[in-house]
């Protein structure tokens, strides 16, 4: 065990002890955003009126929400004097949890979209065409800012007879929960944005459902107390509550927290709500630039659907023109967002130069030496921020700016700060060729928001950059099926231009959510876990043309939702995708070691396959499809550079790119009877030998994975049908990872409120200055634990913040660090609510981090400093 050198003298405090047992009060890590004085408080099942009535009686606290669905209890706010530990302390009660915060899983968009081409690829069009469905009598709820349901394309009214709007509720208000609205009418847009994409009715969006009749269960408010458009889970379990009291059959969410264990609260009520028979459809998340380990909660929840991200094939978007002597006119697409303060107009032509500085740069990040006064400046993007480049145009006169990209592909929608210049971004392509142009010859250019062209997709298809991975904290895979999400053009609010262009995971959630609509107007019948099934086995792989692999399953699930194929589907399996979360180092036995070898890591899994058809026997064959190995990871355990997410890198893959590689370096499958009949309605089994790379080191910690591609044909038929099933495993020994950053980051370290490090403890805190003890989380831990311990090496009490249970991954787009406040208090119990008296003294501070999947009850599972 490693201790800090430095001694620490604590102030005396005062206990007060309660009759609570240990773990009744939960606590969060101090990244954790949760609501002040405001907690989820759970009850036993065998509870009753009584206990309930001493919580509401308990001065000071105000109860928000009474539960009785999907989770058992009620939500509080309480003032300043009420401690968790009081309400724990009533008879009945299992639980207090804090009030976790959650944000919408949305981007800003590069384009605006056409939605021809996106239905092809997932087999809408064919689905409407062949088979007529549109969602009919199905009841879809959508948890979300609201609707605005007054659009037209939305239907234009709300609870009338005919119109789609016939359930819902606002649960927030614009600016507080106690004051909530008649309707739940959005004023954020993102509600709307989504309703659109599930059931739009006009001539610029059609939804994949326009006949369900849709419900709005409103839990963002316009901004919230803590300064944002925010949600929490008290508001969320709420809506999930009404959504199946309403009789929902879907139920789309957009929304959620990073990195997440399947036992968050919003998690277990999407749980709760899909084993009432609930279909629930959750965003992935966006936090892809972060690396592994980012899905969502409530996507992870148990039986949920968690869809990941593909981008758009074609989008249509406004242009610019550019008249050429040379070549002639142009049309060069440009970024365009309707809320975009920096709108690039203009409808009488104006001279485009390129914009060089003294040292030839055309960056534009120091005054240029061309002169751009009245003109537009073309600049490169790199170096410096675009708030930079469009001040620096703007004090030179330019009368606007057009930034184009540095790397090939479609352009991100950028920001330029408060500066008023218009400007905007095109790509690296039309980039170059204009400079090239600008340098012999006079360009001038032309620029509306009303004029549209279509475009291709560079990028068309492809997983998102931003979606997020999996794996969860227990090695799921966290992700189940992608679903176009880039660059998606649907509904919008009408005071706001009436449609826009959004990305995210958010966009894709509902075109999930509306194909799920599909399916079940097709197969009434089907049951929660029936329909992910469907939907996981009949999706398409995704291929990455950097490897010439598939797209890791961690991210992409099972592929690219296929809705034709899954209405039609006559087979399932189960389970519908493999968490190789128990491997074995060793030989293989029997038959099977002669076709695999020796000392190789590798599990066994054994699928059911039903041939659901009752008429027909199935013929079945398998193959596999090796995916993409991803890393967040140097050799020396520290995060690689792209997994900070404050980049447009992405995480390592093997391989790097499409030269062949030796063949131990990816995944393997072997199977004795995946080649069999099925007779009419019956099951098989099919066992599968899945042997990881073992040509990779396993110090650069790859999670590995691939594609079990069953072909199924039926007797009399001549044509085949395509299922998958995804895998996805860790290249090494799960349980000896590391979770903490290594000392080379120079965490743990004491630090001050602003970051500082505190070099002297002692004499911070004798001066009274505010000291935390800083780490960082490179993976979660199901256990840790910040505490005192004396000079005989005596456990004294755990610091503020100092025991917490399910603690996540440290996200450094967010969060530098996590904290442990050391501020003259110590708890004794895991419940941080018994303050300790802690006699003057010298004092350590241990943290403990519990390895994955390691057992609590034994110290060597620990990672200790």
């Amino acid at each position: 065990m490693c201790m800090l050198a430095a001694i620490i003298a604590l102030a005396v405090v005062f206990v007060r002890f309660a009759t609570v047992e240990a773990g009744q009060v939960r606590s969060y890590s101090s990244n954790v955003p949760v609501r002040r004085s405001s907690y989820l408080v759970e009850f036993h099942d065998d509870a009753h009126d009584g206990h309930y009535h001493a919580v509401r009686s308990h001065g000071g606290v105000t109860v928000d929400h009474h539960y009785d669905g999907v989770f058992r209890g009620m939500a509080v706010s309480t003032s300043a004097s009420v401690n968790p530990e009081h309400l724990a302390g009533y008879g009945g009660v299992k639980h207090v949890w804090p009030n976790r915060i959650h944000r919408l899983s949305t981007r800003a968009s590069k384009f605006n979209t056409t939605s021809q081409v996106l239905h092809e690829k997932t087999g809408l069009i064919q689905t409407v065409n062949e088979l007529g469905l549109d969602g009919s009598g199905v009841k879809i709820g959508v948890i979300d800012s609201g609707v605005d349901y007054m659009h037209p394309d939305l239907g234009g009214c709300w609870k009338t007879e005919g119109c789609p709007w016939q359930y819902g509720v606002d649960l927030v208000g614009d600016h507080s929960t106690a004051n909530p609205n008649p309707t739940p009418m959005d004023c954020i847009g993102h509600g709307t944005h989504v309703s659109g994409i599930i059931m739009a009715s006009g001539t610029q969006v059609r939804g994949v459902a326009p006949k369900a009749t849709m419900g709005m269960y409103r839990v963002f408010p316009c901004s919230d107390s803590e300064g944002g458009a925010n949600s929490d889970d008290s508001v969320i379990i709420k809506a999930m509550e009404l959504a199946l009291k309403d009789g929902m059959d879907v139920v789309s969410m957009s929304l959620g927290t990073t990195g997440e264990w399947a036992e968050s609260r919003s998690a277990v009520a999407a749980a709760n709500l899909v084993a009432k028979g609930v279909i629930v459809v959750a965003a992935s998340g966006n936090d892809g630039e972060s690396g592994l380990l980012t899905s969502n909660s409530p996507a992870i929840g148990k039986g949920v659907i968690s869809v990941g991200s593909v981008n758009n094939w074609s989008y249509k978007a406004p242009y610019i023109e550019v008249n050429s002597p040379s070549a002639g006119t142009l049309r060069v697409l440009k970024v365009y967002n309707p809320t975009d303060l920096n709108n690039f107009v203009f409808e009488a032509p104006i001279p485009l130069v390129v914009s060089n500085d003294v040292a030839g740069s055309n960056e534009g990040c120091n005054p240029p030496s061309t002169d751009i006064s009245g003109k537009i400046a073309l600049v490169k993007r790199g170096t410096c921020t675009f708030g930079i480049k469009a001040a620096i145009a703007q004090e030179a006169g330019a009368e606007g700016l057009l930034v184009y990209d540095f790397k090939a592909g479609a352009p991100e929608t950028p920001s330029f700060g408060n500066n008023t210049i218009p400007a905007t971004m095109i790509s690296l392509t039309d980039g170059n060729m204009l400079a090239a142009l600008a340098a012999k010859e006079t360009l001038t250019l032309t620029s509306t928001n009303d004029k549209f062209a279509t475009f291709e997709m560079e990028d068309g298809g492809r997983v998102t950059g931003f979606s997020s991975y999996g794996p969860t904290p227990e090695l799921d895979l966290g992700v189940d099926i992608s679903a176009p999400g880039g660059s998606i053009w649907s509904t919008y609010l009408r005071n706001n231009g009436s449609y826009a262009s959004m990305s995210g995971t958010s966009m894709a959630a509902p075109y999930v959510a509306g194909a799920v609509a599909l399916i079940k107007q097709a197969n009434p019948g089907l049951l929660p876990d029936q329909v992910r099934n469907i939907l996981s086995a009949t999706a398409k792989p995704v291929a990455d043309p950097q490897t010439g692999l598939k797209y890791t399953p961690f991210q992409s699930g099972s592929g690219l939702i296929n809705i034709y194929d899954a209405a039609k589907s006559r087979a399932t399996i189960d389970p519908p995708t493999l968490a190789l979360n128990d491997t074995v180092f060793g030989p293989f036995t029997g038959v099977i070691h002669r076709l695999a070898g020796d000392n190789v890591r590798w599990a066994s899994r054994t699928l059911k396959i039903k041939n659901t058809d009752t008429t027909r026997g199935m013929w079945v064959s398998m193959n596999h499809t090796a995916a993409d190995s991803v890393t967040m990871f140097n050799r020396n355990g520290t995060l690689v550079d792209a997994a900070y997410g404050t980049s447009d890198e992405t995480i390592p893959t093997w391989p790097a790119n499409t030269k062949p590689v030796a063949g131990n370096t990816l995944p393997k499958v072997t199977s004795l009877d995946s080649n069999q009949y099925i007779g009419p309605g019956l099951t098989g089994l099919v066992t599968v030998f899945i042997t990881a790379p073992s040509g990779l080191d396993e110090a650069d910690r790859w999670f590995y994975g691939g594609f079990l591609n069953f072909t199924m044909r039926w007797d009399g038929e001549s044509t085949q049908s395509s299922y998958v099933v995804p895998y996805g495993g860790y290249n090494g020994d799960y349980s000896k990872i590391n979770v903490l950053a290594p000392a080379s980051t120079g965490l743990p370290a004491f630090v001050d409120d602003d970051g500082n490090v505190v070099s002297d403890v002692s004499a911070a805190l004798a001066a009274k200055k505010k000291t935390h003890l800083a780490y960082f989380m490179n993976m979660p831990s199901r256990l840790v634990t910040v505490n005192l311990v004396d000079a005989a090496g005596r456990f004294a009490g755990y610091l503020p913040h100092g025991y917490n249970a399910n603690a996540v991954r440290t996200l450094p787009a967010y969060y530098s660090y996590t904290t442990a406040a050391l501020n003259g208090t110590a708890y004794m119990d895991k419940d941080l609510a018994k303050e300790a008296t802690v006699a003057l003294g010298k004092y350590h501070v241990r943290l403990s981090a519990l390895r994955l999947f390691g057992n609590p009850k034994k110290s060597s599972d620990f990672e200790v400093w």
